[in-house]
């Protein structure tokens, strides 16, 4: 074995090592958030699939990470212990990269700067920290466009049944996981079925088309049995509507992407100048030039359906962004790959290491963005202290903040509310006072305790006043906010504080 390639293998491996490290990190130091308690709440052992699904297609998103989710309980109850299904999702998805890399001589050169990309973005960390469908879509994203850049290749040798049947799957769990991920990976798809036709490669077409059918075909039928309840649901959703919210969300994930590791980004974007200029000169497209034309035009594309359908339902933010990660890496590895071409072994070598530190610091830095995001651990924590310190601490829910959230489609979310409330106050071992329980502490503090509130900033005085409108006997006291949450401390009668 050279150094060159010696080198090459201890930087990757190092790399891997310290994604996943940071991906374990997340998983355990982030707190829950109220959509992971949403998804703990459906999916919950205690019930079984024949009540559960009817919920899962009453919700906005297809039923497979519910499934997923469901059919893992055997991983634990704590949200740690549940989140670790990210990491099966990740090994699966980098088994069938690495299968594509061990057996298409074509796709290695693209494949080391394309999971170098994948690893930097924030998503690898920030997503795979969460119960939610979020990183599943990443992966599977991500598997989808390494298949079609490798199998959807224009005038191919005839393509083996198992590189089609690899095709369909990963199309097939793309298109499945995410409404925004649908459109997205669709998107990418229908670029690379122009492409075919562009260069008249009728076989391939047929193949891509039969490949992309079947593929859909779970997530058309499921859609028959949800569009009916997400047309419903999002009526009034909370998402901002307009051109320019989908615009923000969009631009922001972008720049975020080109970001977040400038040696890759810089080399990516030379290579494609390159490609470019190549293609002014010998006005033809090379293979690298056309992949990287498609990349581009399915982005192009995935990003005019994103907001078409955003100005008919608001939804595009930036965790639903996730899929528009892996064709924007793919064509900075196209362009990576042209300018690697270009110089001497040594300098290829040198590219790649900058590449990986890039990475690596990237990765600190979403780890501690990760771990910086707002949860209920925040609230929770501050009322155990309170809690510790006088035992006799009453703890009031007051719930009637989160009623705007609670009264949203689905019906599921005004028993989430209650569930998660009850869930952090377990975990830090304080307990709640009955609903309609007006009783104030006589010789420790009061505390109201308000969750899942990024939109709502109340004044100390507006959360007395409408205490005082319940029926509670609040004459002083301090309002503290926690994340996206806040507590409000009624002091002791006993004491002088006001």
């Amino acid at each position: 074995m050279s150094r060159a390639k010696t080198v090459r293998i201890c930087a990757l491996t190092l790399l891997v090592v310290v994604l996943v490290v940071a991906m374990v990190s997340a998983i355990c130091g982030r707190g829950p958030w109220y959509d992971e308690f949403f998804t703990h709440y459906v999916t919950r052992p205690c019930q079984g699939l024949s009540s559960l699904w009817p919920v899962w297609l009453g919700d906005n998103h297809p039923p497979l990470f519910y499934f997923l989710t469901w059919a893992t309980n055997f991983l634990g109850d704590s949200f740690v212990q549940r989140r670790t299904v990210n990491l099966a999702f990740f090994v699966i998805g980098g088994a069938a990269v690495l299968l594509l890399y061990r057996t298409r001589p074509a796709f290695r050169s693209l494949a080391i700067p394309y999971g170098i990309a994948l690893a930097s973005y924030l998503p690898a960390i920030d997503r795979v920290s969460e119960l939610r469908s979020n990183f599943l879509a990443y992966v599977a994203a991500a598997v989808a466009v390494a298949a079609l850049s490798e199998l959807a290749r224009p005038n191919q040798s005839p393509r083996s049944l198992r590189a089609l049947v690899f095709l369909t799957l990963a199309l097939a769990v793309a298109l499945s996981v995410h409404l925004a991920a649908t459109m997205i990976v669709g998107a990418v798809g229908a670029a690379f079925g122009l492409r075919l036709l562009l260069m008249r490669d009728w076989r391939g077409t047929r193949e891509l088309a039969v490949a992309g059918t079947i593929a859909a075909a779970p997530f058309v039928g499921i859609m028959a049995l949800q569009l009916g309840a997400i047309a419903q649901n999002t009526q009034n959703f909370w998402v901002p509507a307009g051109l320019d919210g989908a615009r923000w969300a969009i631009e922001n994930e972008i720049v975020a992407n080109l970001a977040a590791n400038w040696p890759l980004t810089v080399t990516g974007v030379t290579g494609l100048a390159i490609l470019g200029m190549r293609v002014l000169r010998d006005r033809r497209l090379s293979d690298q030039a056309s992949l990287a034309v498609t990349l581009g035009v399915g982005i192009v594309l995935a990003i005019v359906v994103l907001v078409a359908a955003h100005l008919q339902r608001p939804f595009v933010i930036d965790r639903y962004l996730v899929s528009l990660h892996a064709p924007m890496a793919m064509l900075l590895a196209t362009g990576v790959v042209t300018v690697v071409e270009c110089v001497a072994g040594s300098v290829a070598v040198a590219i790649d290491l900058l590449m990986v530190a890039g990475a690596l610091f990237a990765i600190h830095a979403n780890l501690q963005r990760t771990l910086a995001r707002p949860s209920w651990n925040g609230t929770g924590a501050a009322i155990a202290r309170i809690v510790a310190n006088c035992p006799g601490t009453i703890v009031h829910v007051a719930m009637s903040w989160n009623e705007p959230v609670r009264e949203m489609p689905p019906i599921e979310n005004r028993a989430v509310f209650p569930y998660a409330y009850n869930w952090v106050a377990r975990s830090y071992g304080f307990g709640l006072a009955p609903p309609a329980s007006k009783e104030i502490a006589k010789g420790c503090p009061t505390v109201f305790w308000a969750e899942h509130l990024a939109g709502q900033h109340p004044t100390t005085e507006i959360v007395r006043g409408r205490l005082r409108q319940m029926g509670f006997a609040v004459h002083s006291g301090h309002l503290e906010r926690i994340g996206d949450g806040w507590i409000y401390v009624v002091p002791s009668p006993l004491t002088s504080e006001s």
